[in-house]
């Protein structure tokens, strides 16, 4: 149903019942109600419907929360036959490209040598001799969006010709944080009235300067450019490293783990994907995992849908 919004599962002896709705109540019956909505919006809905006070075994909801921090680092050498040496790959790169645009993409995990939390580096080339004209193809064949060089990047980078680096470094936030939380607030709106409070502690930052000292030493040491190689400093090129301010983004992404599963009596949701306590409720999505890592979640999300898919399957009569 279109614009229907669910405020809270009424449920009566750890058996949901009733969806109360902003168009009104919708009975369940004897359906199987599935959370597939997200991370946060379903914690707050949990939260809401089955309180820590009547749910003891749901009394985690809310108490971990994992995401991704990101930096965003952008390189540039030129495409020239005098750069570090002609005896280096870069020497006939001019010839085999003959387009005018050309990219390409790698993906590279690495992890912090001490906690051996992960992190990845989305590595993206572009040669764009024609950015103005590739301002909206582009976006269609670009491995990644999210980690491309800006329209004003390319549009100084085209002449002379360089290869254009753009690097979107996604580090895992220490899911054991117990500063890091979700908890319902005072708010009238029981949609939305819960409270977010992520602190980056010793581990987070150890492993943000590995990964950010990775990137930089990958651009540095692999391409072998001397000092031809440039950065982005927020709105021009320059031969120095960009300092942690100009890289390292103030947002999260892939949030999760607030109502993860597990086998052991901490965990709200069990290995079936029912909460603890809840005859019918079932849970998928990012609030489902343990730990958030460093991969990007889209396969893992999918595949732990499927599952479930299967498993209640097997259960119809």
């Amino acid at each position: 149903m279109l614009g229907c919004l669910v405020k809270k599962i009424v449920q009566e002896s750890g058996k949901a019942i009733t969806l109360e709705t902003s168009k009104g109540e919708f009975t369940l019956g004897d359906a199987k109600l599935i959370l597939a909505m997200g991370t946060l919006p379903p914690t707050t809905l949990m939260l809401n419907s089955f309180p820590s006070t009547s749910f003891s075994m749901l009394s985690g909801i809310g108490n971990r929360f994992t995401s991704h921090f990101i930096s965003s680092i952008i390189a540039r050498i030129p495409l020239t036959d005098d750069i570090a040496g002609t005896s280096n790959w870069y020497s006939s790169l001019r010839e085999l490209l003959k387009v005018k645009l050309e990219m390409a993409a790698v993906y590279i995990a690495g992890e912090n040598p001490v906690s051996k939390h992960q992190f990845h580096i989305q590595l993206t080339a572009i040669i764009d001799e024609t950015p103005e004209e590739n301002i909206y193809g582009i976006m269609r064949y670009l491995p990644d969006v999210f980690a491309a060089p800006s329209l004003e990047q390319r549009r100084t980078s085209k002449d002379p010709l360089h290869i254009v680096f753009a690097c979107a470094c996604l580090g895992q936030l220490d899911h054991n944080n117990e500063d890091n939380w979700f908890r319902l607030n005072n708010d009238a709106d029981i949609t939305s009235n819960a409270t977010l409070q992520v602190v980056a502690n010793d581990k987070d930052n150890a492993l943000w300067n590995t990964m950010d000292e990775s990137t930089f030493e990958i651009l540095e040491n692999f391409l072998d450019s001397g000092d031809q190689l440039e950065y982005w400093h927020f709105n021009t090129w320059k031969t120095g490293r960009p300092t942690a301010e100009l890289i390292r983004v103030p947002s999260l992404v892939h949030d999760a783990s607030t109502m993860w599963i597990g086998d052991d009596e901490s965990a709200p949701v069990g290995l079936d994907y029912r909460f603890r306590g809840v005859d019918n409720v079932y849970l998928t999505g990012g609030a489902l995992w343990p730990t958030g890592a460093s991969w990007n979640p889209t396969c893992a999300m999918s595949a732990l849908a499927m599952h479930l898919a299967d498993e209640l399957d097997k259960n119809v009569e």
